[in-house]
């Protein structure tokens, strides 16, 4: 299986509440994959946190890009193992420094391999798709707030904000169980598709329409990522804001 390279641009700021960032990502245009997190737990450990499971993970899906063997189901596999073996090394650090006990942080992973995208994800950061003017959240939030309006509670998160439920309670992330349960899924790649991979301090103040609005837009991704963190901080930038916005080269069919 032949490894798609891709075109990024990449943003994170701290955003006009926080005092540190406690997110960290990492991404490589020329191996096709990129790796989001959202730290948290107080004292930096959150930042912490946020570092190793990017680090750890980023390792995993390196290999397999550098292996280029792996094929669909093998891909996929790969992507759950890189949460899990982050999720691990959160769990061997705090075993070594006991004052980080209680740290955690989401995760978003992705490789782009053979005209497809692989994808996992824990907790509420976010992997969207743009195709043909229309975004499509891939992932599914694992929060309380989702909870509930998948439960049937709620019709959507703004009522269930309306009724005092919070968009900041995790119902899972790393560094909560050393057994953590990841969900992985894939789409294929077509012409004209973006991805966009955040942190809640863009998903979470911007709305889904207006995100679209600015990925549709004919920029470039370094004015188009941007904007979208411009449109965070004009929202009053209550977290820090990580994104990163995508454009797969799509290999060439065979003839």
């Amino acid at each position: 299986m032949t490894v798609n390279s891709l075109d990024i641009a990449c943003r994170t700021h701290v955003g006009l509440v926080r005092d540190n960032n406690e997110d960290c990502y990492t991404a490589d245009g020329d191996y096709g994959l990129f790796v989001v997190a959202d730290g948290m737990g107080g004292h930096c450990s959150g930042e912490v946190a946020s570092r190793i499971a990017v680090e750890a993970a980023a390792e995993v899906l390196g290999q397999v890009q550098h292996d280029d063997t792996a094929d669909e189901l093998d891909s996929l596999m790969q992507v759950g193992r890189a949460a899990e073996i982050a999720n691990g090394a959160i769990f061997a650090e705090v075993g070594r420094h006991a004052d980080l006990g209680g740290m955690g942080t989401t995760l978003v992973v992705a490789l782009f391999r053979g005209n497809r995208i692989y994808y996992a994800h824990v907790g509420d950061s976010r992997l969207y798709r743009l195709r043909n003017g229309t975004l499509r959240q891939l992932t599914r939030d694992h929060s309380l707030v989702q909870h509930l309006v998948d439960e049937g509670l709620f019709r959507d998160r703004e009522e269930a904000n309306q009724a005092g439920v919070g968009d900041n309670v995790l119902t899972r992330c790393l560094g909560q169980d050393p057994n953590v349960e990841v969900d992985v899924g894939d789409a294929s790649l077509k012409d004209g598709d973006m991805f966009l991979c955040c942190t809640d301090g863009l998903s979470g103040v911007v709305s889904d329409r207006h995100l679209a609005d600015v990925l549709a837009g004919d920029e470039s991704l370094e004015l188009i990522a941007a904007r979208l963190e411009a449109a965070a901080l004009s929202a009053g930038g209550p977290d820090n804001v990580t994104l990163v916005v995508v454009r797969p080269r799509l290999l060439a069919e065979p003839s």
